[in-house]
């Protein structure tokens, strides 16, 4: 029996599943990977074995583990106090430069997690307009939590309008909860429309990912979110993008900035803090000040704004603004993204690569890129069974892909500024030995 059994074996004696959470567990082990440590692109198992990463921990470790430059923030805080729950000039710092680089950021509310994140922008949402109806897309992600958590693995049965029925994500949800929630197929703009016009008058807020990278790398269209914006406006509703994935994984201004399209509320957290546990929302002057002291609605936590983290976040908000953080983001993916499309074409193996900045999914199956605009389709054509075996090849050649084991569609995966073009040769170099075998 080796080490990782034995670990797990005795895990499960303390924590459910022998995990701290449900999404440490890795089915492709059909149990945790435990760890010893992590530097830069590379983890270390409990075995000793290296791998390189391109799971990210989920998506916080975009400038990579033991960044020399967040372990100096972290430091410093801990010799000024370690914790406390009081505000300080990097609070403010902070929040200056979150406004600086999120098109719609006027304010800016700290909180610890992207689920509070989502939960909080909903209650604002919901305080501004004095409406209580939310409208969600199918496949996309917002937290594990009452508000929101339907639809992103599920698929329910669509009406004649386009509305889609509610299928809780997991068990415990009370059905009161869905009598405010709506969901729509996602880049369908007629749909949308016909469920806003059945719903009038009664819509808070309409909040998506832009890019949801929890269903593999599944993208809006441009023209799409520019008639998304125009309904709100005309509508008196709150648009909300979800970017607690997609913070800081392109160019400054994440996904608002690429498309151009500028929500009223957003929500960011993973990346923004490198690591360390911090979350935002940001959004219009009006709707941000719902929350108290300045509004009714309850937005606040102990420990929202934790000294560590603003530091360390400070630290990220730095380093993106840094001349050639992107090109080399860019130059990264442009290497990656090719080379695997080349060797899926080389092996005769269906499907390809979509990547949007620093963040990906592999399309096992999906031939045609356009299909990536819809869930159902991808759902479909999605061959979860090459993916898996896949996925036990990377592990076997010590490249780190996690396995969730329960979407339809594919995982989200990425990488950081530690990889290096080394880095990506020996990846390139080992998925064309495993799509020789899998093929």
């Amino acid at each position: 029996m080796g080490i990782q059994k034995e670990m797990y074996l005795e895990a499960q004696k303390y924590m459910v599943g022998g995990g701290s959470a449900g999404g440490r567990f890795n089915a492709t082990l059909g149990q945790p990977l435990y760890m010893d440590r992590c530097e830069g692109a590379y983890l270390y198992d409990a075995e000793g074995k290296r791998y390189i990463d391109y799971h990210s921990s989920a998506g916080p470790a975009l400038f990579g583990y033991k960044n020399p430059r967040l372990k100096k923030a972290a430091l410093e805080a801990m010799e000024r106090g370690f914790f406390w729950g009081y505000d300080t000039q990097e609070t403010i710092e902070l929040a200056r430069q979150l406004c600086r680089i999120i098109p719609c950021a006027e304010r800016v509310r700290l909180v610890n997690t992207g689920s509070e994140a989502t939960l909080s922008a909903l209650r604002l949402a919901r305080a501004y307009t004095g409406k209580e109806i939310v409208i969600r897309f199918e496949g996309h992600f917002h937290g594990m939590h009452e508000l929101l958590w339907y639809n992103h693995n599920g698929e329910g049965d669509m009406d004649s309008v386009g509305e889609i029925r509610n299928v809780p994500d997991g068990a415990g949800i009370p059905a009161c909860f869905g009598d405010v929630v709506k969901n729509v197929e996602f880049n369908d703009f007629e749909a949308l429309e016909r469920v806003v016009e059945r719903c009038r008058g009664k819509t808070a807020a309409v909040i998506m990912e832009p890019i949801s990278y929890n269903c593999g790398c599944y993208p809006a269209k441009k023209e799409y979110l520019e008639k998304v914006r125009s309904l709100c406006s005309a509508e008196g509703i709150v648009l909300i993008f979800d970017e607690v994935i997609c913070g800081y994984r392109m160019r400054p201004g994440s996904a608002q900035a690429y498309y151009g399209v500028t929500p009223d509320l957003t929500t960011l957290a993973k990346a923004i803090g490198g690591g360390f546990p911090i979350a935002a929302v940001a959004g219009k002057k009006e709707i941000m000040e719902m929350g108290g002291p300045t509004g009714p609605a309850g937005v606040s936590g102990t420990y929202s704004g934790a000294l560590m983290s603003v530091m360390a976040a400070l630290e990220c908000a730095k380093m993106v603004q840094e001349p050639d953080f992107y090109d080399r983001l860019e130059s990264i993916g442009n290497a990656l993204y090719s080379g695997i499309d080349s060797l899926m074409k080389k092996h005769g193996i269906k499907g390809h690569v979509r990547g949007v900045g620093a963040r990906f999914g592999l399309y096992f199956g999906v031939e045609d890129p356009e299909d990536d605009f819809n869930w159902r389709t991808v759902k479909k054509k999605f061959d979860a069974d090459l993916n898996g075996r896949f996925l036990t090849g990377a592990l076997e050649e010590g490249i780190y892909f996690h396995n969730y084991g329960t979407s339809p569609v594919p995982a989200h995966n990425g990488f950081g500024i530690a990889h290096s073009a080394e880095d990506i040769d020996f990846t390139l170099d080992r998925i064309d030995k495993i799509f020789k075998r899998i093929r």
